[in-house]
């Protein structure tokens, strides 16, 4: 175990004591030498000016270093509401403008799926996305509701409520859910990439949930800057190298706001699902050991990607079972997977799903067995 010495702890209650007396410590800036106001890591401070230049170029660097997108490209944005997209919607915003110094040169269209049908007593904050991404940032925006083309028996809201027995199947049906929606707009507007907003920090947790979860063959994809699931559109994470702390500095030294909102893992305990479990345990460890993210996402960098032919009809990633361990046999499970993800498919006879997906409808009562209840 580490000891703390007499020293270490004057520093410790010096720290202590100018926090409560909101005085700043004076940090010179590791790059210009001016007086620093953030600290990005341990022995990193910033000033202001620098640390922006740096987290523009991560972000720019990361886009261009791949180079993905074409000039004249259509590419449909992912906005949640929260701060790692809205800071995405901004960055963008500003790349696009005519006084950039290097101009994006695709045309961006902004997508936002609306959940506040699967939570009544949450605020509808569609007015609020039309007036920042339209009026404000001049953005085509395409708003869906995550319960478009259910008919009755297929209710959203009843599926996770009713008849969905954990809160981790719930947060997996609706990350599937919202990730084929998402698809068929982009499909729709003739879109070829969707840039979401996943950062290093949430794709380090993810990636313990998913391989906890089975779905360990697929992480390399879940995390990759490209991720090719589907065949007409590219997934593209360019903060997949950036921090939530570091947008957390960003959105806040740039007065940038996000548009909160209820989701399904609101009012819940830190061990109420997987994915709260792991994003805890990789919080904790990274205030203690500020390599943990880096550790774990870099890992998972040397994985490799098995990409084969056919796809899970869930989430579009390549099977790993075999064709007879992959089919689906229960006609009300196919009939809920045809409805909730493949809507405009006519085979209701051949549906096949990866090993996680499999586990995930094991959650998902049928809906003779929910209405006997």
């Amino acid at each position: 175990m580490c000891q703390i010495n007499e020293e270490d702890d004057e520093a410790f209650q010096a720290l202590k004591a100018a926090a409560a007396n909101k005085t700043a410590i004076s940090r010179k800036c590791m790059s210009c030498d001016q007086d620093a106001c953030v600290v990005v890591r341990i022995a990193d401070p910033m000033c202001r000016k620098c640390f922006e230049e740096f987290f523009i170029h991560k972000f720019r660097s990361t886009l261009s270093k791949s180079n993905v997108f074409g000039r004249g490209e259509r590419v449909l944005i992912a906005y949640s509401g929260g701060p790692s997209s809205t800071a995405l919607l901004h960055l963008i915003a500003d790349g696009l403008s005519v006084n950039a110094r290097r101009r994006l040169q695709f045309q961006a269209h902004v997508a936002y799926i609306d959940e506040s049908s699967l939570y009544p007593e949450s605020t509808d904050i569609r007015d609020k996305v039309t007036d920042l991404i339209t009026n404000r940032l001049q953005h085509p925006l395409h708003i869906v509701s995550i319960d478009d083309n259910l008919d009755k028996d297929h209710d959203f809201q009843q599926i996770l409520t009713e008849r969905t027995k954990s809160l981790t199947a719930r947060e997996e049906l609706v990350r599937r859910r919202k990730l084929k929606l998402l698809f068929d707009i982009a499909i729709r507007e003739n879109c070829t990439k969707l840039i979401t907003g996943d950062n290093c920090t949430k794709l380090a947790a993810q990636i313990l949930s998913d391989m906890a979860q089975g779905k360990g063959a697929h992480v390399a994809l879940e995390c990759n800057l490209t991720d090719t699931r589907n065949d007409s559109v590219t997934i593209v994470r360019p903060f997949r190298e950036i921090m939530s702390k570091e947008i957390a500095m960003y959105n806040r030294l740039n007065s940038i706001e996000s548009l909160q909102n209820a989701d399904i893992s609101t009012m819940t305990g830190p061990q109420s699902s997987i994915f709260q479990l792991t994003e805890t345990l990789v919080n904790d460890l990274q205030r203690q050991f500020p390599s943990t993210v880096s550790t774990i996402f870099r890992t998972s960098d040397k994985l490799e990607k098995n990409l084969q032919p056919h796809r899970c009809d869930l989430c579009c990633c390549p099977l790993d079972l075999s064709e007879d361990q992959s089919l689906v046999s229960d006609e009300e499970r196919i009939k809920l997977i045809q409805q909730l993800f493949s809507p405009t498919s006519q085979n209701m006879d051949s549906v096949h799903v990866c090993y996680a997906c499999r586990r995930l409808l094991r959650d998902v009562q049928p809906i003779s067995h929910s209405r006997q209840k």
